[in-house]
């Protein structure tokens, strides 16, 4: 296809675009999707700018808001006391209720690239740059029709928002200056039920969100608002976190990358093994982009020979670039040649070039392999957290892999539970999640993806020690019994 803007700028387009959202933001967290999300399943949006200049702490110094005097005289139709409130009590309050809907506190955000802790459809606001879209594309996934039905996971989505009762909703019910229906905008939100296909990754995701929903009922947890929220916001930050590092498997059929969980048991090798999985994830990232890169510059059809050095050299001097990218032209040019007499073709050394070029120019701060850091990090599967800590390694939190569980068992199913041997199998089946219940298996599958062999000697034998430590995490959630044989079962209320 012919192009009129700078080339560098469209390839990064077109990446995001088959992705399906833009893994290019340090700034995307939690509350970012979960507003993406919540605005499509419930199709409305409500101005919440008074609840944000409300609970804005008055601490903030870099730009003018209203002090709490101002705020009384403003708000005083809806303060209990009127004018004559105190106005250390309305100081005391708005410090309070900004500990609890404003989570980016130490920041101090504007409305415009900020969103609030989220309890009901009230908070839910319109989309901004940090969304990423990552809650588009999930919802995209629950939408597509599976025997005729959408996802059951957004309508408890939509029943939870709508619940008004919860203590976090009612503390902000006063600060509504005007009826909710006044505050609240209807969205066209369309999707063609025909326009949606469903990769492997995908599929597993979808089946995720499904079986999430249908436990959260099960267990009676459907009926806590909150937590129904946040167990849905930490399966879709994770979900998308494992829907780009399984993307190439799932499209270009590259080898699927084990995700070895470290119980945080103090197992050297296990903790080497799971670091390299997690260095594999953002490896995985980089393979699906080249391969990526090579199908659009077939589709094009720019370059007269794309098994020619020569022809793909001239591309790269012909590509129009804006003044701003200009120096990536040479860039491109050193990289072709690095990576074409490193024994790549042609076209392979184009693509690695534009990928390298891609990420120094357009996303010098952020990288879609590195998004992996942001996604699993703030997942709870990445960690030890913290700048500084630099050896990352797939380190699970209690919640991330209560609510992974759930995603993958059944329980109404199972009233007898399932033995932890079949929960691995489960895992390593939907999401190519080890945890060690099968060493040989477990071992295999790491040696097959090279990870074996570059951690300790010992990995076989502390993987079984690393899967009973998953096991006595389940069993302090409830999910999990260990009986006077030994055995462990998964299941609720055993």
């Amino acid at each position: 296809m012919a192009r009129d803007k700078d080339f560098l700028d469209g390839y990064g387009e077109e990446i995001c675009a088959a992705l399906g959202f833009n893994p290019t933001s340090n700034s995307t967290k939690p509350l970012s999707i979960a507003n993406a999300l919540f605005r499509s399943c419930l199709g409305t949006v409500c101005d919440i700018k008074d609840i944000h200049e409300w609970i804005t702490s008055e601490r903030r110094s870099n730009a003018r808001i209203l002090s709490s005097a101002e705020i009384r005289d403003k708000y005083r139709d809806i303060l209990v006391h009127g004018i004559n409130e105190p106005v250390d009590d309305i100081k005391e309050a708005r410090f309070v209720l900004e500990q609890i809907f404003n989570p980016d506190a130490t920041v101090y955000p504007s409305y415009q690239n900020s969103v609030l802790n989220i309890s009901s459809r009230w908070l839910v606001r319109p989309s901004f740059k940090a969304e990423a879209r990552i809650g588009d594309f999930i919802y995209e996934i629950l939408s597509c029709p599976i025997n005729g039905k959408v996802s059951p996971a957004i309508e408890l989505i939509k029943a939870a928002l709508k619940d008004d009762d919860d203590d976090i909703s009612r503390l902000i019910k006063p600060i509504l200056t005007s009826s909710y229906k006044n505050k609240e905008r209807i969205l066209g939100v369309e999707i063609n039920p025909n326009s949606i296909s469903l990769n492997s990754s995908k599929q597993a995701i979808r089946k995720g969100f499904d079986y999430l929903a249908a436990n959260l009922r099960y267990t009676g947890q459907a009926r806590n608002s909150l937590l129904v929220l946040k167990r849905m916001v930490n399966f879709a930050v994770f979900a998308s976190y494992y829907y780009l590092v399984d993307v190439n498997n799932a499209e270009y059929n590259g080898d699927r990358i084990p995700l070895l969980l470290d119980s945080f048991s103090d197992l050297d090798a296990i903790e080497r093994a799971s670091e390299l999985c997690f260095i594999s994830s953002k490896k995985s990232v980089e393979a699906y982009i080249v391969n990526l890169l090579e199908d659009i510059i077939c589709k094009e059809r720019l370059i007269v020979d794309i098994n020619s050095a020569n022809a793909c050299k001239s591309f790269i001097n012909s590509m129009k670039l804006d003044e701003k990218n200009e120096k990536a032209r040479d860039a491109m040019l050193q990289y072709f040649e690095t990576f074409y007499a490193g024994g790549d073709k042609p076209l392979r050394a184009l693509s690695r070039a534009l990928q390298f070029a891609i990420y120094t120019f357009i996303y010098p701060n952020n990288t879609p392999s590195d998004f992996c850091t942001v996604l699993g990090t703030r997942a709870g599967l990445v960690g030890p957290k913290g700048n500084a800590t630099k050896f990352k390694r797939l380190l699970i939190n209690r919640f991330l892999l209560e609510t992974i569980v759930l995603s993958t068992v059944k329980l109404e199913d199972m009233p007898d539970g399932i033995e932890l041997r079949e929960l691995g199998e489960l895992l390593r089946s939907q999401y190519y999640i080890l945890i060690g219940t099968d060493t040989d298996k477990d071992y295999s599958l790491l040696d097959q993806a090279k990870i074996a062999q570059d951690a300790p000697e010992d990995l076989r034998g502390e993987l079984a020690s690393n899967a009973r430590s998953i096991a006595d995490m389940l069993i302090t959630m409830g999910l999990a019994k260990r009986y006077a044989d030994g055995v462990t079962i998964i299941g609720w209320g055993l």
